[in-house]
């Protein structure tokens, strides 16, 4: 269905707009996990002008949630200068379901800069997760207890990059506590051994490497899972 609107899009509107769609395939262990996750994402891009808007769906393959669709998110963003800084300012949604007991929202807002080699993210969520309504009635919770809030949890990314934005190949390396489909206590961030091919002017290949420690910015830190990603871009100009 993206990938239909994107099509169409492009066809209509010929202007600057910059129509994209990733999609990926995660293999992923963790302390909690039975054995190895497997899941795919379907990521759309639409950029006109200064503005970005991006959606997402994220599916289940192999795990123990019987969701097929375990996440969703909708962003929207748009770049300006700021002193000859070319920032970006965006906001997002995202909803995950984790099983058929609890699921999660999130709603935030970042703001990112990019220099030839480093990217920067930084910005805030508000975190809410939610009993979902078999649970509810199942152990008949009240009102009260159906949800629990987190307000302005710290988000953030850094990132170092080997190459230009823009060149044929690129290597880097970040540490963030947020993904497309994740938001990590400030605590517990990842780190992410990046790398990508551009094919062709259309085609580009991306993986990576994820590790995750837990308590990293305290006192001790401790292994909790990784996680691989390979996957491909499409532009449609």
């Amino acid at each position: 269905m993206i990938l239909i609107i994107f099509l169409l899009t492009n066809t209509v509107l010929k202007t600057t707009a910059q129509p994209d769609l990733a999609v990926y395939t995660d293999i992923l262990k963790n302390t909690y996990s039975d054995g190895l996750f497997m899941r795919s994402a379907f990521l759309g891009n639409y950029k006109f002008e200064s503005y970005n808007l991006k959606a997402g769906l994220q599916t289940s393959l192999i795990n123990g949630n019987e969701n097929a669709i375990s996440g969703c998110r909708i962003d929207g963003s748009k770049d300006f200068i700021f002193k000859k800084v070319l920032l970006e300012l965006g906001g997002f949604g995202l909803w995950n379901i984790h099983s058929d007991i609890l699921k999660e929202a999130n709603f935030g807002c970042l703001i990112s800069t990019k220099t030839r080699h480093f990217d920067f993210q930084i910005g805030t969520n508000f975190r809410t997760y939610i009993f979902r309504n078999e649970t509810i009635k199942k152990h008949k919770i009240e009102n009260a207890g159906t949800k629990i809030h987190e307000n302005f949890n710290l988000i953030y990314s850094f990132g170092y990059n080997l190459k230009p934005a823009n060149n044929k190949w690129n290597a880097g390396l970040n540490i963030t506590n947020i993904d497309y489909f994740m938001i990590n206590q400030e605590t517990n961030p990842y780190i992410n051994l990046k790398g990508s091919y551009k094919v062709n002017r259309q085609l580009r290949l991306f993986g990576g490497f994820w590790y995750k420690t837990a308590g990293v910015l305290n006192l001790s830190s401790n292994y909790f899972g990784f996680l691989m990603r390979g996957g491909i871009t499409w532009n449609f100009n």
